[in-house]
C-alpha cells in the first residue's frame, strides 16, 4: 500500500528585487519604443501620433507604474510591517495581542521576523520574571529579602490605614546563632536557617502574610487584620514550635535546643505609622527580650512606652506560660 506522503512546501515566490527590477524594465521598454524614432510593434502603430503626445503618454505611463510600484510596496510591505510594529510595541506593553491574521502566512522574511521577534520577548520576559524573583527572594531560605520587605510596607501601610484595620510586625532573632555556627560549622548553621523558615511558613499561612529574612540569623513577618492578642499567640506559637523541632544548640546557655527570640510591634486601626517607627519599635521589643534572658516574646503598641514580656517556660515538663509586665 503506497503510502500518503504530504505535499511538499511551496516553491518561494519571486524576490522582491527580481520583481521591482522586471517591472522598472519593462516600463523603461516601453518609454524608450513611444520616444523612439523606428519603434517596434505595436509601438509602431502610434508613430502617426503627434511626438509630444508620445511625450505625454510615455510620461503617463511612467507616472502610472512609479504609483502601481508604491502601491504595491505599500500593500506587500509598508502595511505589514506597520501590523508588526504595532504588534511588538503591544507585547513590549504587555497588552499580548494576538497575532495580526492579515501579516504573511509563508514563510517569508517578514514572518522569520516576527518568529524571531516572539522568541525573544518570551526569552525577555522569562529572564525578567526570572531576574525579579532572584532580587525579592532569599536565595538560601526562598523566603523574601529586605527590598521585598520595603515593598509591601509600602503597599500596606496605606492599606490598613484606608481599611481602618492593625498591622503588626515580628522581628525575629535566632539565640546564640554565632556560638551555633563556630561549633557546628556553616553547613549546618544554613540548615538551621531553613529549618526555621519552614517553621515561620507552617505558622504563618495566610496570602497576606509577609515572610522576610533580614540578613544573617534575623528574620521579620508582617501581618495584618490581627488583634493584638492574635499577634502574640503567634509569635508563642511559632517559637514553640520550633523547640518542638528540637534543633540541638549544646552551646546554647538559654537551652538545650536552638531557640529564638521575638519582638512584636503593632499599629493599632487607623494609626497613621512609618515603617522606619514600626521597625524600631519592634527591635526595642527584641532588645527587651535578649535583656531579659531570651526565648521569649515581647509585645508593644505603637505609642506605648513599655513592652509586655511574655516568657518562656523554666523547663520542658511545664506547659504553663509566665506573663508579666516588664520593668
Amino acid at each position: 500500500m503506497a503510502q500518503h506522503r504530504s505535499p511538499g512546501p511551496k516553491p518561494p515566490a519571486p524576490r522582491l528585487g527580481v520583481r521591482l527590477t522586471l517591472g522598472f524594465g519593462l516600463a523603461e521598454l516601453a518609454i524608450w519604443q513611444l520616444l523612439s524614432p523606428f519603434p517596434a510593434w505595436p509601438f509602431a502603430l502610434l508613430t502617426g501620433i503627434d511626438p509630444q503626445l508620445r511625450m505625454l503618454i510615455a510620461l503617463m505611463l511612467l507616472a502610472c507604474g512609479f504609483v502601481a510600484t508604491l502601491a504595491w510596496l505599500r500593500r506587500h510591505i509598508g502595511r505589514p510591517l506597520h501590523e508588526l510594529a504595532t504588534y511588538v510595541g503591544e507585547q513590549s506593553q504587555r497588552i499580548a495581542p494576538e497575532t495580526p491574521a492579515t501579516l504573511p502566512a509563508r514563510a517569508s522574511d517578514i514572518d522569520n521576523i516576527r518568529a524571531s521577534i516572539d522568541r525573544l520577548i518570551a526569552t525577555l520576559e522569562s529572564q525578567h520574571a526570572e531576574l525579579l524573583k532572584q532580587t525579592l527572594n532569599d536565595p538560601l531560605t526562598g523566603l523574601g529579602n529586605r527590598r521585598l520587605l520595603e515593598q509591601r510596607l509600602a503597599t500596606l501601610l496605606p492599606l490598613t490605614r484606608r481599611l481602618n484595620t492593625s498591622l503588626s510586625l515580628l522581628m525575629i532573632d535566632v539565640d546564640h546563632f554565632k556560638a551555633y555556627n563556630d561549633y557546628y560549622g556553616h553547613p549546618a548553621g544554613d540548615t538551621c536557617l531553613i529549618e526555621i523558615a519552614n517553621v515561620l511558613r507552617a505558622t504563618f499561612r495566610r496570602e497576606t502574610d509577609v515572610i522576610i529574612r533580614l540578613g544573617g540569623e534575623e528574620f521579620l513577618v508582617v501581618i495584618t487584620d490581627v488583634a493584638d492578642r492574635d499577634a502574640i499567640r503567634l509569635a508563642e506559637a511559632m517559637r514553640s514550635m520550633l523547640q518542638l523541632v528540637g534543633i540541638p544548640h549544646d552551646k546554647s546557655p538559654t537551652a538545650a535546643t536552638v531557640t529564638v527570640s521575638i519582638g512584636v510591634a503593632t499599629a493599632a486601626a487607623g494609626t497613621s505609622v512609618g515603617p522606619d517607627t514600626l521597625l524600631a519599635c519592634a527591635d526595642e521589643c527584641l532588645y527587651d527580650c535578649k535583656a531579659d534572658g531570651r526565648n521569649r516574646s515581647a509585645h508593644r503598641r505603637i505609642g506605648d512606652a513599655q513592652a509586655r514580656v511574655y516568657t518562656a517556660p523554666p523547663a520542658p515538663e511545664r506547659s504553663d506560660t509566665v506573663i508579666r509586665e516588664s520593668a
